[in-house]
């Protein structure tokens, strides 16, 4: 029980720490902190996240979504690894596959506070793409 406890307590320092990493910018760091502490804890879908977030800040779109996928194996529900394929899709410039996305990490958790701001990014490329359509 105390071995269980104490590597909780280092999860917990790993996840805040790899989040302050995030918010200041350090992503190489935040990836190779995730790298190890998946050696070290196994295959953790919040390791993973956090990985393919520091994957993404990288521009390394494709290790990024392999982790997401990974992520939505063990975790279906898991809206946030929605969102972050989301904007791996429209940074692709796939909106259709973007808004499908979307789409699913609304209906499983609609007041995720990411959702608000892709949405309007999906919203405003719709309308330009029709907008374009419609000119031409």
């Amino acid at each position: 029980m105390i071995a269980s406890i104490e590597q909780r307590h280092t999860l917990a320092e790993i996840t805040w720490t790899a989040d302050r990493l995030l918010d200041r910018g350090h992503h190489r760091a935040m990836l190779a902190l995730c790298n190890r502490a998946l050696v070290d804890h196994g295959d953790l879908p919040d390791l993973r996240l956090r990985r393919a977030r520091a994957l993404m800040a990288l521009h390394r779109a494709d290790e990024a979504e392999r982790d997401l996928a990974m992520v939505l194996c063990q975790r279906p529900e898991s809206s946030t690894a929605h969102l972050l394929l989301c904007e791996i899709a429209l940074c692709r410039g796939d909106l259709d596959r973007a808004e499908e996305l979307l789409d699913r990490a609304i209906d499983l958790d609609p007041s995720h506070p990411r959702t608000v701001d892709l949405a309007d990014v999906v919203q405003g490329w719709r309308q330009q793409l029709s907008a374009y359509r419609c000119a031409a």
